[in-house]
């Protein structure tokens, strides 16, 4: 008797999972699509600050590389 309520609560708990689970995957496409989409809203709006800003990332992990492979030579 101990074994079956035992089995049916663990089926409960595994379906609250699932739903859980995928709430969270639901929640994070929907999050996802809301940055990608402010991101190209601001980068169009931006044309100039954005190319400002890539130019100074792509430097900066330039630079970082540039840093690491003169020191293990």
């Amino acid at each position: 008797m101990a074994e079956a309520a035992a089995k049916v609560e663990m089926q409960e708990l595994r379906e609250k999972f699932d739903a859980l689970k995928q709430d969270l995957a639901d929640g994070t496409r929907m999050l996802k699509d809301r940055v990608v989409t402010g991101t190209k809203e601001w980068a169009t709006g931006h044309p100039a600050t954005s190319l400002g800003v890539l130019a100074g990332v792509s430097a900066g992990i330039g630079l970082l590389i540039g840093l690491y492979l003169g020191r293990r030579v």
